[in-house]
């Protein structure tokens, strides 16, 4: 089936909006802070001002009480440690999720970048953090 011109303008423009869409739902645009501007709650959650942060599609051990072993809380506090000298190191960017805007406890879901790199991404690659899927698995 050949389409007009005008008519095949039309479809492939709307194409375009809908992929722009898309694209545009599942992350908003980034916000930038300076270094030292957001500290560290634990591995996964950050707060910048009065917004706490969880940083999108990772999960880290739980500090103290919430550990389950001795081992996990000893993780939990090596993320954190990583997660505070990344944000010192700054800038601090963050693109939140806009597809999922909060989780359960109501912090903010985001991509959080810190100098060039992803800080999601450098926790998993050191061996703090792993990918979520869904649910927690155990860390001891």
């Amino acid at each position: 089936m050949v389409l007009p011109p005008n008519r095949l303008l039309r479809v492939a423009i709307a194409a375009l909006v809908v992929a722009l869409g898309a694209i545009a739902y599942a992350a908003g645009p980034a916000e930038t802070f300076p270094a030292r501007a957001c500290r560290a709650v634990d591995g996964d959650t950050i707060k910048c001002g009065a917004e706490r942060i969880r940083i999108s599609n990772i999960d880290t051990p739980e500090l103290g009480a919430h550990a389950r072993c001795a081992a996990e809380a000893e993780l939990a506090e090596r993320a954190r440690q990583f997660t505070a000298q990344r944000l010192a190191a700054g800038p601090i960017e963050l693109s939140r999720d806009v597809k999922r805007p909060r989780d359960r406890y109501g912090r903010t879901l985001a991509t959080v970048r810190s100098g060039d790199a992803d800080l999601g991404e450098a926790l998993i690659a050191a061996g703090l953090a792993r990918r979520w899927d869904g649910r927690r698995h155990p860390w001891c």
